[in-house]
């Protein structure tokens, strides 16, 4: 049974996203196994390690995943925001993985600061990591992304708020500045608008006074536009996302796979392994 501080959210398609994410997680640390790299393991928002799904699934979190894993990782990172989840990670560390204690760095703050705070306390020219992103909703900023993009050394799993960028963009294109704001600086641009949104062909022809604009923009076409966000700054991009839906079949997420490592062998190396595990 869930105690007050577990993870409880989420469905069929939460376990859906830890089996990729395992599965890319596994053979990452295979591949890097013979190199001589120091190999780190970041978790953007870490949670507790245990998830309980509404369905009433019991499922292992990234972060206990990841400490797993076979081979280790020389270095581990989680950062989690609310106390209650932080105190519960650090003691199922402490009580399952004392082995790994001493390579485990567990942060409490908002994961922008303290993600931008472990980028620049790594010597990124001898390591190589795995970067898991996972938010709630719309906390992770583009900006963040752009210093993950320029270690040259991260391969990245971002799960993008699919539906939460999709109920900031009201059908009528009437977008408080708060939210205009909030889509900057997820989406790291501000000409968003004039993707998403044409003239309202509707408009009376008696009120031109002030041009008005409809959304005009599908699932298929957001997925596009993250993509080629993303290609903007990441060397290579998986251009097969998952999209995960909710129970009336509405996007939630859209996983997205991308590697910041500029060397062919690397890029070739992860984008196969992650396109076949998307394919499946």
């Amino acid at each position: 049974m869930a105690n007050k501080n577990s993870q409880i959210f989420g469905g069929d398609w939460t376990e859906k996203k830890l089996n990729i994410f395992e599965k890319y997680l596994r053979a990452y640390i295979m591949a890097l196994k013979e190199q001589n790299f120091s190999k780190v393991y970041i978790d953007a928002f870490a949670g507790t390690g245990t998830i309980y799904t509404k369905d009433g699934k019991l499922l292992d979190g990234s972060a206990r995943i990841a400490l797993s894993s076979s081979p280790k990782f020389d270095k581990y990172f989680f950062v989690e925001q609310d106390y209650h989840k932080y105190l519960e990670l650090k003691k199922m560390i402490r009580e399952e993985f004392p082995e790994l204690e001493h390579k485990v760095v567990c942060l409490r703050g908002d994961a922008n600061e303290l993600l931008n705070y472990i980028i620049n306390r790594v010597n990124w020219g001898s390591s190589r990591g795995l970067l898991f992103i996972d938010p709630y909703a719309t906390q992770f900023d583009w900006s963040t992304l752009v210093n993950v993009s320029k270690t040259y050394a991260i391969d990245v799993w971002y799960l993008f708020p699919f539906s939460a960028l999709n109920r900031m963009l009201t059908r009528d294109g009437e977008i408080v500045e708060s939210w205009r704001k909030k889509i900057d600086s997820v989406l790291g641009c501000s000409d968003w608008y004039d993707f998403f949104y044409k003239p309202d062909p509707q408009i009376s022809l008696f009120d031109e006074e002030k041009e008005q604009y409809i959304k005009d923009v599908d699932t298929n076409e957001l997925k596009g536009y993250i993509i080629e966000r993303l290609e903007t700054i990441f060397p290579a991009v998986s251009k097969n996302p998952r999209v995960f839906y909710n129970s009336t079949n509405s996007p939630l997420f859209l996983l997205c796979f991308a590697v910041s490592n500029k060397s062919k062998k690397a890029i070739d190396l992860a984008m196969r392994i992650a396109s076949d595990i998307l394919s499946r």
